[in-house]
């Protein structure tokens, strides 16, 4: 009997994570499908770039490698404050008020600005310090700092056009962001192509040419979204008088609720800059290898992080309505069909790797073999990374459970993967490959620690509920 009522158990529970309604189906692929081919799009034209630069052999490479996490540690700290914003701007559109979506737009406008701010003074006047970080003296440290100065007028570009898709998506208009990202990539590669190698009757620039097309993409992305967002009357599309509102109230909540996702994208992000680090003090051949693999991974991951992505919008729609049940009903099927496209596509990038790496011809064998096992451990481990990607972001962020997820995400990376990978680099002298699959280990804790917080419901939330007022409940 108690075999027969566990087993019951089990199936239906099984049956609530995969066998999903077809209006469910139909919610998830209009807000996903578009954000997977925008992704798709700009991971595939990512290795375009990618090989364009890697034509210019390892040092060039490893320079602007290790220049963008820099570029990317930035990325990072905009996207956690876009985040916290986007986790207000989906509850309140799901309770219908875009008044409130306009204000927090204000309010995220002025926090990723300020962010940009922080990260283009230094990139611009004494790029040779972040650089320093990343790169010993040589070479390749010296062309990354050129790279660094010229890409970053282009920062405060990005963080505006964060916040205009970021309301954008969560009104459900997730078609605007693809068409904006896919015509600014297409630019950045067009113009690549021109830059780099002198075509079209332009000088080779090589280095130099790459991030000026960046800063020239850039600004065709934010144009193209600002066009649809006042051109459609869009809740994007707000006048200023709507965005910079004095509300007392919400600074607060917003405070309350965004600044742990901010502080948790900007830890985090520094703990990947550290693994860059351990990689820098190898060779430039271990950076090489995993910049390329980076670029390939992101190929395969548009389908995760578009999952990501919806999920954040569903459930944050879903809770601003008042339905929890359903919210964590709809937890349940995100994450359970996250895990088994992280099966799948770890399969395929298995297969596919080895053809893929052929055609980094620029690029020594040293490289492409150590790139080769790199790519294997990833496919092998994308499975548990996809729980833990839609389960933090997705689903605990976009209920309003942020501190928790901030110690969830930040603590396994820094007293986990972080002193183990230190250890393993300049104590055991592990090779890059090895050290690479050690930073996962904070994947396995973070997993262990995350299914029984997501089961045990305290992360649903309703943040449009304001303060003194009473919740609403609907099942």
């Amino acid at each position: 009997m108690i075999t027969k009522t566990y087993t019951q158990r089990l199936t239906a529970f099984l049956r609530s994570c995969f066998v999903w309604d077809k209006p469910f189906v139909r919610w998830v692929a209009m807000v996903a499908i578009p954000m997977v081919v925008q992704e798709l799009v700009g991971a595939s034209l990512h290795i375009i770039d990618s090989l364009m630069v890697s034509g210019l052999g390892d040092t060039a490479y490893a320079a602007v490698t290790q220049a963008n996490r820099f570029t990317f540690l930035f990325q990072l700290f905009t996207f956690g404050t876009v985040s916290g914003g986007a986790i207000f701007m989906s509850q309140y559109w799901g309770a219908g008020d875009v008044r409130g979506m306009r204000k927090v737009m204000g309010l995220t406008l002025l926090t990723s600005g300020g962010i940009a701010l922080l990260f283009t003074l230094p990139a611009l006047f004494t790029p040779h310090i972040p650089v320093s970080f990343f790169l010993p003296e040589g070479e390749s440290r010296g062309i990354a700092i050129i790279y660094l100065r010229t890409v970053a007028p282009s920062y405060l570009i990005m963080a505006v056009n964060m916040v205009f898709a970021a309301c954008i998506k969560a009104g459900e208009k997730t078609y605007i962001p693809l068409i904006a990202g896919v015509a600014s990539i297409a630019t950045n590669t067009v113009l690549n192509y021109a830059f780099i190698y002198g075509h079209f009757g332009f000088a080779p620039m090589g280095v130099y040419g790459a991030a000026v097309a960046t800063n020239i993409a850039a600004g065709v992305q934010l144009l193209i979204t600002l066009l649809f967002a006042y051109g459609k009357k869009l809740p994007a599309g707000a006048p200023l008088a709507q965005m910079f509102v004095r509300d007392a109230a919400l600074l607060r909540q917003f405070i309350k609720t965004a600044m742990p996702v901010v502080f948790n994208e900007g830890l985090w992000a520094l703990g990947v800059t550290m693994y860059g680090v351990y990689y820098g003090s190898m060779s430039d051949a271990a950076v090489a290898a995993t910049g390329i693999c980076n670029n390939i991974d992101s190929l395969v991951w548009v389908f995760i992080f578009s999952m990501m992505h919806a999920t954040a919008i569903i459930i944050g729609k879903t809770l601003g309505a008042g339905r929890k049940d359903e919210a964590y009903l709809y937890g349940k099927r995100l994450i359970a069909g996250a895990m088994l496209a992280g099966v799948v596509l770890g399969g395929v990038m298995i297969l596919l790797r080895s053809p893929i790496l052929s055609l980094y011809g620029g690029l020594s064998p040293e490289v492409i073999q150590k790139a080769n096992v790199i790519l294997l451990f990833g496919s092998l481990t994308m499975w548990f990374r996809a729980f833990n990607c839609i389960n933090v972001v997705g689903i605990l962020r976009s209920g309003g459970d942020t501190v928790f997820s901030l110690k969830l995400d930040v603590g396994s990376m820094w007293l986990v993967g972080v002193p183990l990978c230190a250890i393993a680099t300049y104590v055991l002298h592990w090779p890059v490959e090895y050290i690479y699959l050690l930073s996962f280990s904070e994947e396995i804790v973070k997993m262990v620690i995350g299914i029984p917080h997501f089961m045990g419901r305290t992360w649903i939330r309703n943040l449009t509920i304001k303060e003194g007022e009473p919740a609403l409940e609907t099942h």
